[in-house]
């Protein structure tokens, strides 16, 4: 019968490939490092506490929903005779993770309920790196109830069990990925290597929380997983819960073995006991029947998640008691299952289960094959669904209707006893995961403004604000960095907390709120499991390397994007994203650092979720801080100086400036900007300050100027393109309709040409010049990147002039045109002159030209 084990007749007992080959280290490390719980397992089976009828179940039921979801768009549940009419004309989706996953969660479920009635029972959620294995989670989903009461439209009868089953990666069904619609997803599931990262993140100041996290091998081969193994070394048991890793070894990609499947059990001790971890390795190896191995790894696996428990709560007990333990080694469970476990063994002389050929869809040809057909009809019979399932049950009930309970009824209740009875100790309707918001407490911004004859640094005036902000949100804030906070002027944040490294001594044991790591990859997946559960963080950075995670943001915006389609998500906060220590004052460090490319890419994000700032001086950038830290749902850039610049406006001036986004500066126009010749714009901080000494320039020589400045770049985006994009009237009022508009730009030209393109100020139109970074500069002098990339003021004065006289030939300045060009690019020769004579800038170059007798 198939109530014997997993499954019956399809998959039988599993042919192994070839085992990797032995390694050269000496096999008594294997007694040291992995940690054996055979008395264990043994007590386990005396003492018949171990529900594995009820674990064994589970599974089938799960297996054959993943299956029947890859496969079937009707008769879902086997009721009649199956014909290829059933199947699913394109077959999506991967089967070789799913029994894997399905096993991990049915033991997370098994531990959950033995300890439900715990007194300080934590609650938890369950990650699947390998996110292609959604039919798994879906299953699981179902199974527990979270699906039906995050969509009420599958009841737990037959009709709803069926139409779920039919609706998998199907247009207007679920997706082939785990994404924001799956009930208890934290992170987007189509890119591999992020999810330990976010777990971690996700139970930081949570210490109620454990997230068990499925780690494909595969996906372990991946830069951001291979650093992410470190990150138990900056969790503090005192304050945050913890993470389970479990390694799911099935040993192949999608048409390849994978690293640790080469590597026998003395490697994988050696490299994860190295990481800091306590090694378990559990393993699906051979037996005389399908029964005794498939009860044999149930025991091994309940066992070891036991374990792994009892020892995360004696680490995390150790902290709370204040004895904390020094350098903790943390659980992590290596789980060495087939590829594809249950499914067909062979098709032809090849074969599947255990195999590259069981990662996608293992019978591709099923609809039209008949070979192929009959192996998915006897692999889906092998579940014994007429066991499983209870057809009968009669669908207008309360119980097949109530989303509350589990799916009892349709499927047999045995499956679902190691579900457990508190809807909050399901991991698919944890809260955490998808209504834990808070909002941010924040001081008012205006007492960390300054006066604008004082000089200051726009990333100085931010770190004051932000350790306020963490004194008021002592354990609900976080700054991720890379080793960069003291450098990039925020290390006031510093005197009100400290960093968070659990292995140095120095700073072990006392929480923090700063966590600094030379991997930015590892920092993104903290910062959104962090943000996602409903804390807030801030992620400051060099700009010139901020675009290692560039896919990582592009994969949270989607995440995001679906999470604001999803009706029943509620608000997350914004990500914010500091680039400072940026490419004009780059000029020591030289051309590998210098790179602003990172604004393309959020030009390209979904345009209602991307925010892009370059405030132009300190009081700007306090607001616009202030602002992104209490926004939601959006993900937020903001670029500007760590060197110190002179202020250009008040706080109530500035207050003002930020909310309109980009406003006319009339102090440094031409009678306010009125019936200027030329509209010089400012976006960034240096530039902003050669558009303002530009400006005087030409005012000395009879030029009217208007002078603006954009703080939020995507306001110029075409209309309904961007919430906050300008309307035509409102982008005539800063630009004017017809007259020259030069845009002294902090990045690349093409990315705020591209937000011009479909508006008449298109730059093929000739009325608007964009200069920016041209990719010149090295190590040099800070004016001399300016004037390389000519941004300086003496090129855009050139340019006025030029355009002016193209314009208006009969202008007054119009006769001078050449011989003003001609004086300014001189002293950009001097300058280059001077500055390899003395190796610095000149004093004038720090200074605004003062406005002469006679200026207009």
């Amino acid at each position: 019968m198939a109530t014997t084990g997993l499954a019956s007749s399809a998959a039988g007992k599993f042919d192994s490939v070839t085992p990797p080959k032995s390694s050269s280290l000496p096999e008594d490390l294997v007694r040291q490092l992995l940690v054996n719980l055979d008395d264990k397992i043994s007590e386990l089976k005396s003492d018949k506490s171990l529900d594995l009828e009820g674990l064994l179940a589970y599974q089938r039921v799960a297996n054959y929903l993943s299956a029947a979801q890859i496969f079937l768009r009707d008769n879902g549940l086997l009721t009649r005779d199956l014909k290829t009419e059933d199947v699913k004309k394109r077959l999506l989706g991967h089967w070789g993770t799913c029994p894997g996953l399905n096993f991990a969660y049915a033991h997370t479920n098994n531990l959950i309920t033995r300890h439900e009635s715990d007194q300080d029972s934590p609650y938890y959620m369950f990650l699947t790196g390998p996110g292609h294995g959604a039919p798994a989670l879906l299953s699981t989903l179902f199974m527990e109830g979270a699906i039906t009461r995050f969509y009420p439209e599958y009841p737990m009868s037959r009709e709803g069990l069926e139409d779920f089953i039919g609706k998998f990666s199907v247009p207007g069904g679920f997706p082939s990925h785990v994404n924001a619609e799956t009930p208890g997803a934290i992170h987007e599931g189509g890119e591999l290597g992020y999810c330990l990262a976010v777990a971690y993140g996700s139970v930081m100041d949570k210490p109620d929380h454990i997230t068990v996290a499925v780690i494909g091998d595969g996906e372990s081969e991946t830069g951001p997983t291979a650093t992410a193994w470190h990150a138990h070394k900056y969790l503090d048991p005192a304050e945050s819960g913890a993470v389970l890793p479990i390694l799911h070894l099935n040993g192949f990609k999608i048409g390849e073995r994978t690293i640790p499947g080469t590597m026998d059990d003395l490697e994988i001790a050696c490299l994860f006991t190295g990481y800091g971890y306590q090694v378990r390795i559990v393993e699906y190896v051979g037996a005389s029947s399908d029964r005794e191995h498939d009860v044999a790894i149930n025991y091994d696996m309940a066992a070891s998640m036991e374990w792994a428990y009892q020892e995360i709560r004696k680490i995390q007990t150790a902290a709370r008691s204040g004895n904390p333990i020094t350098k903790p080694r943390w659980p992590i469970i290596i789980m060495r299952t087939p590829k594809g476990w249950t499914g067909p063994r062979k098709l032809a002389d090849n074969p599947i289960e255990g195999s590259w050929r069981a990662h996608q869809v293992p019978l591709p040809e099923a609809a039209k094959d008949d070979k192929e057909f009959k192996l998915l009809q006897d692999w889906l019979k092998s579940y014994g669904p007429e066991e499983l399932f209870h057809t009968e049950v009669d669908s207008s009930s309360s119980q097949a209707h109530n989303s509350a309970s589990k799916a009892s009824g349709i499927i047999d209740d045995v499956a679902l006893r190691i579900i457990p009875k508190d809807q909050q100790r399901r991991m698919g309707m944890t809260d955490a995961t998808y209504r834990g918001f808070q909002p941010l407490k924040t001081p008012d911004w205006k007492a960390f403004t300054h006066k604008l004859d004082e000089p200051v640094s726009n990333m100085k005036a931010v770190g004051s604000y932000v350790a306020e902000i963490i004194k008021l949100n002592p354990s609900s804030f976080r700054i991720f960095s890379p080793d960069e906070i003291t450098s990039n002027k925020l290390d006031e944040a510093l005197q009100v907390s400290h960093r968070n490294f659990q292995w140095d001594p120095e700073t072990a044991n006392n929480g923090g709120r700063v966590i600094e790591m030379l991997s930015e990859h590892t920092l993104q997946g903290w910062m959104q499991g962090y943000t996602l559960t409903g804390r807030h963080a801030l992620f400051p950075s060099y700009e010139s390397f901020l675009g290692i995670v560039q896919t990582m943001i592009e994969q949270y915006a989607k995440f995001i994007k679906m999470a604001l389609e999803t009706r029943w998500r509620g608000d997350v906060a914004g990500l914010t994203y500091i680039e400072t220590s940026t490419l004009w004052r780059q000029e020591h460090n030289g051309y590998s650092h210098q790179n602003p490319g990172l604004i393309g890419s959020f030009v390209a994000l979904p345009r209602h979720l991307a925010r892009i700032y370059l405030p132009a001086d300190a009081n700007c950038s306090v607001s616009t801080i202030d602002h992104c830290l209490r926004s939601k749902n959006n993900i937020n850039l903001v670029i500007g100086s760590k060197n110190p610049t002179r202020g250009w406006l008040t706080a109530e001036e500035a207050e003002r400036h930020c909310i309109a986004g980009a406003s006319v500066w009339p102090k440094y126009s031409t009678d306010g900007g009125k019936n200027p010749d030329v509209v010089l714009v400012g976006v960034g901080v240096e530039v902003t300050f050669e558009v303002i000494a530009a400006a005087a320039i030409l005012r000395n020589n009879g030029v009217r100027v208007r002078v603006v400045n954009i703080n939020d770049l995507l306001i110029l985006g075409a209309m309904g393109h961007h919430p906050h994009a300008l309307s035509t009237d409102a982008f005539d009022s800063l630009f004017t309709s017809d007259k020259p508009v030069i845009m002294n730009f902090h990045g690349y030209p093409k990315d705020l040409a591209s937000l011009l393109f479909s508006r008449n100020a298109h730059v093929g139109r000739s009325r608007f010049d964009i200069l920016g970074y041209i990719e010149e500069g090295t190590t040099t002098t800070p004016w001399s990147m300016l004037r390389l990339n000519n941004t300086s003021r003496y090129t855009l004065a050139d340019i006025a002039v030029r355009r002016i006289f193209r314009d208006q030939p009969n202008h007054p300045v119009g006769i001078r045109t050449h011989e003003l060009s001609s004086f300014w690019q001189h002293q950009l020769v001097l300058h280059d002159k001077y500055t390899k004579e003395n190796g610095e800038d000149p004093d004038w170059c720090g200074e605004i030209p003062e406005l002469e007798e006679g200026a207009v």
